[in-house]
């Protein structure tokens, strides 16, 4: 079994933000693997046949040595609800293929609503996304992710978002709010309004 994963956005048969993708795997194998060569990725897809539909999910599972990729068709889910789970010993700063950790919070949610974590008072992460929240001027992020993302990593990097420590009590100063990641860029992902996340706080 793998041990780390990239999921890539194939769009109209190119892949997008490899750079950061690239950057991140980089990063795990100087943590994990550091004996080894990172895999490059630009490289590496040149050997396969890249799907031409317009919008496709390149599954990039891999370990030290080995790797493997899968091509899936991709539509993203939109929720109508959202609940807030308190976790202070929540750890995922790595793009595990292992999420149970994350997953067993989903077994007990209906296939609409999504988990939003706190972690040490502040908003972190949903349980597959990064998030962005619109204060009527601003798109901001919240600054201690569970994950730093490549969409995030991007739209830093373009100064399209900021970084900001959000409290469950800073909440109402916004109007809407976003779930971005690889797959779920800010132009491609719903917006939602504040009000769909119940403030009710589930502690763990």
């Amino acid at each position: 079994m793998f041990r780390f994963f990239e999921s890539i956005a194939i769009v109209d048969g190119k892949p997008r933000n490899l750079y950061f993708h690239q950057t991140r795997v980089d990063k795990t194998f100087k943590h994990f693997f550091s004996k080894y060569e990172s895999h490059h990725l630009e490289y590496l897809l040149t050997k396969i046949e890249l799907k031409a539909a317009p919008f496709v999910k390149c599954k990039f599972s891999y370990d030290e040595l080995t790797f493997k990729f899968y091509q899936l068709p991709y539509v993203s889910k939109v929720f109508k609800s959202f609940i807030l789970i308190e976790d202070d010993t929540i750890l995922y700063s790595y793009k595990f293929v292992d999420r149970s950790y994350i997953d067993k919070y989903l077994k007990n949610s209906s296939p609409d609503e999504q988990i939003i974590f706190i972690k040490n008072k502040v908003i972190t992460d949903s349980s597959f996304s990064n998030l962005i929240f619109f204060d009527g001027y601003r798109w901001l992020t919240p600054a201690r992710p569970l994950l730093l993302g490549t969409m995030r990593a991007l739209l830093l990097a373009e100064w399209r978002i900021d970084e900001e420590h959000i409290g469950t009590n800073q909440l109402h100063l916004f109007k809407s709010f976003k779930l971005i990641n690889a797959l779920n860029s800010i132009e491609d992902s719903p917006e939602y309004p504040i009000s769909l996340i119940n403030p009710e706080i589930i502690k763990v």
